[in-house]
């Protein structure tokens, strides 16, 4: 059987809230050369069975990380296109077109989009959009790519040729992380149509004042290369 173009991987913890919508939302996509992974990180609510009525294949990562998760789906994914995608947001069926389109252009290896909170009334989520937009698109012409990881693509030959996940050593941030090292080996691209609805829940359960004061300690951690920050202070909002 031939392989897919593309490989969409999701990890998933203890999604059940969110991941049933979010998968209908994938499997809506007019984009359909593509296998749908979900790596289960060791649920113990109804995550895996629903997946499992979604995905191509759900793969189970015994080893708990984000980014253990992740590396897992990739490296046993199909495509030469790798696509996150998070359990919590919502994708627009022209989502994964789009994301191909862009990781097609000429020395293309990676590519992010814009977001705005899924919670949000719809009057907000334009201008949510617009501010996520304006912020990116600023960082981007300075060299600093807000890639995030539940709207980013790329190459999967890019990703091995730096190192992958693997490479980070759990520092926080990952996927800006891995956006800026892809940089160094390619194209990487701003797709302002390219637009998600995540979830709010992280800044709900921080609070906003805190959710922001650790998004720019995050970025200067990245941009003065302390490397002091790791995913267990990104998601510490898990266990608060």
């Amino acid at each position: 059987m031939k392989a897919p173009r593309v490989s969409v991987v999701m990890p998933v913890l203890n999604e059940e809230e969110f991941l049933e919508e979010t998968l209908r939302t994938l499997r809506a996509q007019t984009f359909t050369d593509y296998e749908l992974i979900v790596v289960d990180n060791g649920s113990t609510d109804r995550s895996r069975e629903i997946a499992a009525r979604y995905a191509d294949r759900v793969i189970l990562e015994p080893q708990r990380g984000y980014d253990v998760a992740l590396h897992r789906g990739i490296r046993e994914a199909q495509g030469e296109l790798i696509v996150q995608a998070d359990a919590d947001t919502l994708y627009p069926p022209h989502w994964l077109a789009r994301m191909v389109r862009a990781l097609e252009g000429k020395g293309v290896v990676c590519a992010y989009g814009p977001w705005a909170f899924r919670e949000s009334p719809r009057w907000r989520r334009p201008l949510e959009a617009a501010l996520c937009l304006a912020t990116q698109s600023l960082t981007h012409a300075l060299g600093f790519c807000q890639t995030t990881g539940f709207n980013m693509g790329f190459r999967r030959e890019a990703y091995e040729r730096v190192g992958g996940y693997p490479a980070l050593r759990r520092l926080s941030a990952i996927d800006v992380r891995l956006g800026l090292r892809l940089r160094r080996v390619g194209r990487v691209r701003l797709v302002p149509k390219m637009l998600v609805y995540t979830s709010n829940r992280a800044v709900r359960k921080r609070g906003a004042l805190r959710h922001w004061l650790l998004t720019i300690r995050n970025f200067w951690d990245i941009v003065l290369h302390r490397d002091r920050l790791t995913l267990d202070h990104w998601y510490s909002w898990r266990r608060d």
